[in-house]
């Protein structure tokens, strides 16, 4: 059996564990979607009766008035309409495509990377891969109406076939990868700032090697992809609004309040108010970010005192921090695509860190980020062990 054959029934097998757990999990397949949009108060159930609308009242979401502020994933809620148009209103098969799509974002992520290490490694990252998925996603969120399934599907799409079309020399690849990353910023808002670095990044990239077209083709369908939260905002209230108001500086404002005893009598703006209780108490605002940076490595009860620690993230930082030393220590050259990779883990968890509420229901926001780090500490540990068997020898 040659090696392409003995990876794709892998990959295969891998899709159908999350599949058939499923489906366990889901027996005896109960519709429950009148429960999740009685319970009002909750994201899926905005997600839910948003679909519905666009189901039965076109794409605008006719329901909403004026432009589109929460839930922040704004493109899930035609994820879900796609979904009861093709399978009825029932969450059963949702629930399940969401397992399957999580199935398909682990082979994903492992194709993007696995010619980077030896192939022990790689099958020791592969099942990593399905045990974080698992332990982290499955369990908590694939079985719930959250923007966070399609986001970490939208991306591990993204990155595989933005490497091919880099490396290859693919055009239509690379215009694919790029609605993707349109879908991704349009689920989660934060994944913008991302999409604008990399714009930035592959424009200077493409005036030095004078392949502008292709690049400025992939930013056109990235920005006319990305572009639909405004175009729908437009058409219904005639107002220019690119993301959710339950954006970056809406969750600032919410979640990382000005204490009442700074004084922002002089302040005109909310920046001004954020800068006079940064010069007022500056140990109070810098713990405030501190307790965040804690948290995205595994110390999640630095932020919710009803969590646990999640020693799994705080090695897989670890590790993610030596690939960057050895990188540096030994001044080796990346390729575009992992700028990218790199671009989008600093852009996506600086962004959380700054103005998101990266408890919210749990750790879900933190998800999409995760993966990609957990890659690079295991690009690490191969590259480490080699030095560590001729420490031994």
């Amino acid at each position: 059996m040659n090696a392409k054959r003995t990876y794709t029934i892998l990959a295969v097998s891998v899709v159908l564990v999350f599949v058939l757990l499923a489906l366990i999990r889901l027996y005896p397949f109960d519709n429950t979607l009148q429960q999740i949009i009685a319970d009002s108060g909750n994201d899926w159930s905005k997600y839910a009766v948003n679909a519905l609308d666009i189901m039965h009242n076109g794409l605008l979401m006719q329901g909403i008035e004026g432009a589109y502020e929460k839930p922040a994933s704004f493109f899930y809620s035609y994820f879900l309409a796609l979904c009861f148009f093709l399978f009825g209103e029932n969450n059963v098969p949702v629930y399940l495509l969401q397992n399957l799509m999580l199935g398909l974002s682990v082979v994903f992520i492992w194709l993007t990377f696995r010619d980077k290490m030896s192939r022990i490694v790689s099958l020791i990252f592969l099942f990593a891969l399905i045990v974080v998925g698992l332990t982290d996603v499955s369990i908590y969120y694939t079985f719930r109406f959250l923007g966070e399934n399609l986001a970490l599907f939208s991306l591990s799409v993204f990155f595989l076939l933005f490497r091919r079309g880099i490396e290859k020399d693919k055009l239509p690849t690379l215009l694919v990868s790029a609605l993707f990353l349109g879908v991704a910023v349009l689920t989660r808002p934060n994944i913008l700032l991302f999409a604008i670095t990399l714009i930035l990044l592959l424009l200077l990239y493409g005036f030095k090697t004078q392949k502008v077209k292709p690049l400025l083709l992939f930013v056109a369908v990235l920005v006319i992809t990305s572009s639909f939260l405004a175009i729908r905002n437009y058409l219904v209230c005639h107002c220019i609004q690119i993301m959710p108001s339950q954006g970056m500086l809406f969750n600032m404002i919410a979640f990382h309040p000005v204490p009442a005893s700074v004084d922002v009598s002089q302040a005109t703006t909310y920046f001004d108010a954020y800068l006079q209780y940064f010069l007022q108490q500056p140990v109070l605002f810098i713990t405030h970010y501190v307790k965040k940076v804690l948290f995205c490595f595994g110390f999640l009860n630095a932020v919710e005192s009803s969590y646990h620690w999640f020693p799994h993230w705080t090695l897989m930082w670890l590790g993610y921090f030596t690939y960057l030393f050895l990188l540096v220590r030994n001044k080796t050259k990346t390729t575009l695509n992992e700028k990218a990779v790199h671009l989008f883990i600093f852009t996506y968890f600086a962004s959380l860190i700054l103005v998101g509420q990266v408890e919210n229901y749990g750790f879900r926001m933190l998800i999409p980020g995760n993966f990609f780090v957990l890659s690079f500490a295991f690009i690490a540990l191969d590259r480490l062990l080699p030095l560590l068997k001729k420490k031994n020898s």
